[in-house]
C-alpha cells in the first residue's frame, strides 16, 4: 500500500511541477481529499484528480469522480482526472465517464480519443478539439 500511495504522490508532484512550467498557479492537496491538484491561468481553474497505473486498465470508484465533481462545481473549476497509463498523461472530463457497477474503468484503448494532454490543457486547445 505504501508502494501505491508513493507511485500517486509522485505522479502528483510531476504534474504539479509541468502545469507550473505551463504558467498554472498550482496547489497540491497531500492525502486523501477528492481532489489532488487545483491549478489557475489567467482565470481558468482546473481540478484534478491524479491516479497512475503501469497496467492498461484502471479502476476509480464512483465515490472518488462524485467527489471531484461536487467539488468542481463548489469551486466553480473544471473537473478532470489526470491518469498516468502507458508512460502518458490523459486528462479526462469525468462527465463523459460511464460507470460500470461500483468504479469506473478507464481503459487506455477507449479513452484515449476522448482524453486531452497537457498542451490541451495549458494552451486551451481543448475547446477546438472538442468541436471537431
Amino acid at each position: 500500500m505504501v508502494q501505491k500511495y508513493q507511485k500517486g504522490s509522485t505522479f502528483e508532484r510531476e504534474l504539479k511541477k509541468k502545469l507550473e512550467k505551463k504558467g498554472f498557479a498550482v496547489i497540491r492537496s497531500a492525502g486523501s481529499h477528492g481532489v489532488d491538484l487545483i491549478a489557475g491561468k489567467k482565470g481558468k481553474t482546473i481540478i484534478l484528480e491524479c491516479k497512475s497505473t503501469s497496467k492498461d486498465k484502471y479502476y476509480i470508484p464512483n465515490e472518488n469522480v462524485e467527489k471531484l465533481i461536487e467539488f468542481s462545481e463548489l469551486f466553480g473549476g473544471i473537473p478532470y482526472i489526470a491518469l498516468k497509463i502507458k508512460s502518458k498523461c490523459l486528462f479526462i472530463n469525468p462527465h463523459l465517464l460511464t460507470s460500470a457497477g461500483k468504479n469506473y474503468a478507464l481503459d487506455y484503448e477507449r479513452l484515449s480519443p476522448i482524453s486531452l494532454d497537457i498542451n490541451d490543457i495549458a494552451e486551451e486547445r481543448f475547446q477546438k478539439r472538442l468541436i471537431e
